[in-house]
């Protein structure tokens, strides 16, 4: 029995051995799998070759137009609010010198009459004593106290060249009357707040019969008949542009156009578009009127530019990188940029006769196999 058991078992062995050595030599039978095909794609790209020339460029930005100056309209004194010679409204236009609205005034009016009466009863009282100790200076003085009105601003005080004179009237407190009604009538001009330049008035922060204390804020006004248009240009274009230089102004729609020059430029620039603003002054004209806030697109004057070459904005990558075609692959150049345009890029630094790609790669890199179309 046992002798049994070891032979069933040797079977065993044998059997699964042979069938191993059978699957492994039924595998190296199957051939090999053929490697996959690698499926490489080459892209069409739009190129021109590099030829350069002397390019006559102008630079077009659009921006928006403000007014030249806007003044906050603030009472230095306290009073009811009173209507000038316009109505105080938003809107509404006023020229030069009009009154754009008055502060109650007549106490004060009260307090200077009565000032000038004391100072003229004082002035009175010393015409004797001018007459027969200062008899040259008599004259004058006596002409001034004729010219003071009670409706009128004092008149100036003439000219006392004796040192004896000027202390005889400041011992009378003639000196000291006097100055103390002009300052009066100072304070009496605050009431009266008159328009510093043409203009419209933007904003009203407090109507006619309004209570106005010293310090508060009455409208807002804005010169109208000069504005400035401001313009965000790039910093590679400021060489181009100086002040004083004239610069035409176009609507949207490049029907109306206007003269303008400009005025300042600013000393720094938008850290996220690398762009400095320029000042154009434009003068208004009510047959070709422009408004604050409109949006208009300054033409600054053509300039040559030697040796280069103009291509679209996007063809530029990496500030100043471009794609060249060489022997159908692509590759990495640097070009020096001249001038920035809205919508192109003038440039030198290329050979002429390269190949250069003019339209914007997505994923695109050095090395790339390219068919191109020139055109």
């Amino acid at each position: 029995m046992r002798n049994r058991g070891i032979i069933t078992f040797a079977v065993i062995v044998l059997f699964l051995g042979g069938a191993g050595l059978l699957a492994w030599w039924l595998i190296s039978m199957k051939p090999a799998p053929e490697a996959p095909v690698a499926n490489t794609v080459t892209r069409l790209v739009q190129t021109r070759m590099v030829a350069y020339q002397d390019l006559e460029s102008a630079i077009e930005v659009p921006g928006r137009l403000a007014s030249g100056r806007v003044v906050d309209v603030v009472s230095e004194v306290a009073g009811e609010i009173l209507r000038g010679d316009i109505p105080l409204k938003t809107g509404q236009d006023f020229k030069e010198g009009q009154l754009l609205c008055k502060i109650y005034d007549s106490q004060r009016i009260l307090d200077i009459k009565a000032s000038k009466s004391q100072f003229m009863n004082s002035v009175a009282n010393t015409l004797a004593d001018i007459k027969f100790d200062y008899p040259d200076q008599y004259d004058n003085v006596l002409a001034f106290f004729e010219d003071i009105q009670m409706d009128d601003p004092l008149p100036d005080l003439p000219e006392i060249s004796d040192k004896s004179l000027r202390i005889f009237l400041a011992s009378r407190n003639i000196l000291n009357q006097y100055y103390g009604i002009k300052s009066q009538e100072e304070m009496l001009a605050k009431h009266y707040i008159r328009a510093p330049f043409n203009g419209s008035i933007m904003e009203v922060f407090i109507e006619v019969d309004g209570i106005a204390n010293m310090g508060t804020r009455i409208a807002r006004i804005i010169k109208t008949d000069v504005l400035e248009l401001e313009v965000p240009v790039e910093v590679d274009n400021l060489q181009w542009i100086h002040a004083g230089d004239e610069v035409e102004v176009l609507d949207e729609a490049g029907s109306h156009s206007w003269k303008g020059k400009v005025v300042r430029i600013s000393r720094f620039v938008d850290p996220s578009t690398q762009a400095a603003n320029v000042f154009v002054e434009i003068n208004n004209d009510d047959k070709n009127p422009i408004y604050a806030g409109m949006y208009l697109r300054a033409r600054f004057d053509e300039k040559t530019i030697a040796h280069a070459m103009e291509i679209p904005r996007q063809a530029v990558f990496n500030q100043n990188e471009v794609f060249v075609v060489e022997d159908g692959l692509l590759e990495k150049r640097n070009i020096s940029i001249k001038k920035v345009n809205e919508s192109s890029i003038i440039f030198n630094g290329l050979e002429a006769g390269e190949e250069l790609v003019i339209e914007a790669l997505v994923n695109a890199k050095e090395g790339t196999r390219v068919k191109t179309n020139q055109r």
